[in-house]
């Protein structure tokens, strides 16, 4: 939330700066100088969102604002120069125009910031029921995504050949606790793995990732050890109760090996 209204606060305050400056040190009218902070906008804004792309809703409500901000100034500005020649003054229809795109992007904003951080815990609290499995409420989209190729086009290919050879090798991978899982307790999580003739599969390098569909925050990153010959485990501990997805990546050699599932977490003390 802060990161974007910083950027959106400073773009603002760029253009402006920008736009006063130019009417200020130029013979351009306003209309002209409107027309070149709109370009100079698209041009610098665009390229530098493509440099490092912040999301389409974020690159959306930053152009929005960016773009009705050298409107606004343009409107003010001519509306000025129109009074100081004895003209009439700003118009109804621009006041309605610019009201309009203040209101929806005022809303747009609200809604991308309470997507990326969730509203206030107090407030959450206040507004939603208490959850029947235990923990806290979260309510922004944590956007829980094992494999994320479709974001790494290039891997994709590799991703489907590395799936065809691993349903084609056969290996029998078995995960599972040690005891029933319950909250906050310190709990050995164990795999193990052997080949399509029931030999143990040893010296691999196994390394999973716990994740919170409800909260992206709460993701956890472990390594597991080779207890015995195909037999790996990891100390873990799960703050919260309820669903969570694991996934898991094997290396051994050159063989990579990949999947995931879903675990339920009792309550402490339950």
């Amino acid at each position: 939330m802060t990161d974007l209204l910083f950027s959106l606060l400073g773009g603002v305050a760029l253009i402006s700066v920008a736009f006063l400056l130019l009417r200020r040190f130029t013979r351009l009218g306003s209309k002209t100088v409107g027309l070149v902070m709109l370009l100079l906008v698209i041009g610098v804004y665009v390229p530098l969102s493509i440099w490092e792309w912040p999301g389409a809703d974020v690159f959306a409500i930053h152009i929005a604002i960016y773009l009705v901000v050298v409107y606004v100034l343009a409107i003010i500005s001519t509306s000025r120069a129109s009074r100081l020649e004895g003209k009439s003054g700003l118009h109804w229809g621009p006041v309605l125009i610019i009201l309009f795109f203040m209101v929806v992007i005022g809303v747009d904003s609200v809604f991308i910031m309470l997507a990326q951080k969730g509203v206030d815990i107090g407030v959450t609290r206040w507004l939603l029921p208490e959850p029947g499995s235990g923990g806290n409420i979260s309510s922004f989209f944590p956007g829980t995504v094992s494999r994320d190729f479709y974001q790494k086009e290039e891997d994709y290919n590799a991703y489907l050949a590395r799936m065809q050879a691993q349903q084609e090798r056969g290996w029998d991978v078995k995960l599972g606790w040690a005891t029933d899982p319950r909250a906050g307790e310190a709990l050995v999580f164990k795999v193990r793995i052997r080949d399509r003739h029931g030999q143990a599969i040893s010296g691999a390098r196994v390394r999973g990732r716990f994740m919170r569909p409800g909260d992206v925050r709460r993701d956890q990153n472990f390594s597991l050890t080779e207890a015995r010959p195909g037999l790996y485990q990891a100390e873990v501990r799960l703050p919260e109760p309820g669903r969570w997805t694991v996934a898991l990546d094997i290396h051994r050699d050159d063989i990579v090996h990949e999947l995931s599932a879903v675990t339920s977490v009792a309550e402490a003390g339950h």
